[in-house]
């Protein structure tokens, strides 16, 4: 539980002591780079991790193309959206469950808004288009996006998993922006938060991200289904996550 107070210390005081820069960025929204906007947000995702001893190490960044892209992403745990942050090598905004928790956390909420993540209303198929279509603009206008197409945490749905199986709709949202889809591995996170509530016990462990090889299949035929795609690339994340367990008890057999 000390993590967890060391974590939501270092939370409420930056994110108070970002008032300002927050105000002077949403005052002249297109005076400034989504790289600039964005900075604040992995600076403090870095230092949130740092203090609790949760260390990241990243590999195969090198394999993210220059151009906007979609990051897809597998969700072990309530800290992978730090990770994530704290990882890709550019501004982003997320798709993110249209829940009212999202929308009313305090300050924060407004960074959300800011860097233009995306509600989706899961419930809703005419809403859940509807930020499809809005993710896809984002991406059409330089603006990389991240999903974590799981659509909850990987144990709340199958505990045995690795990965859970894919919405593979929120796929749409590459096939529309007609950009590459990175898939992003993060190995290792679960158990870094225990629970599934606003409070929980934060545990101090070595995580590894991964970004694989772009994927273009639906670039170069539209008409290939989002379902066969989830799975190929999910089965791809499933592989690299064996491959890191089965090293890690390797290295514990030595």
């Amino acid at each position: 539980m000390f993590n967890y107070i060391k974590f939501r210390i270092l939370q409420i005081f930056g994110f108070i002591s970002s008032i300002p820069q927050l105000n002077k960025f949403r005052k002249n929204p297109d005076k400034y780079t989504l790289d600039e906007k964005f900075a604040f947000l992995k600076k403090i995702a870095a230092k949130s991790l740092k203090k609790v001893k949760i260390n990241v190490n990243v590999i195969g960044r090198e394999k993210i193309p220059k151009e906007p892209v979609l990051f897809v992403i597998n969700h072990s745990s309530m800290l992978d959206s730090y990770i994530l942050v704290d990882s890709v090598d550019r501004g982003i905004g997320c798709v993110i469950a249209d829940e009212p928790v999202w929308r009313k956390i305090p300050i924060a909420s407004k960074w959300i808004e800011l860097v233009k993540c995306v509600f989706i209303n899961r419930k809703n198929n005419r809403e859940g288009m509807k930020a499809i279509n809005q993710a896809a603009d984002n991406i059409k206008n330089n603006h990389s996006m991240a999903i974590f197409p799981e659509g909850d945490l990987t144990w709340v749905k199958d505990d045995n998993a690795y990965i859970s199986d894919f919405r593979s709709g929120a796929l749409k949202i590459a096939y529309k922006a007609k950009c590459p889809i990175v898939p992003m591995v993060i190995k290792n996170s679960k158990g870094t938060y225990e629970g599934y509530q606003p409070v929980g016990k934060i545990n101090s462990k070595d995580v590894e991200v991964e970004f694989l090889d772009p994927v273009y299949k639906h670039i170069e035929n539209p008409r290939y289904k989002t379902v066969e795609l989830g799975e190929e690339i999910r089965e791809s994340m499933i592989e690299k996550m064996r491959e890191f367990d089965n090293a890690k008890y390797e290295r514990a057999a030595v």
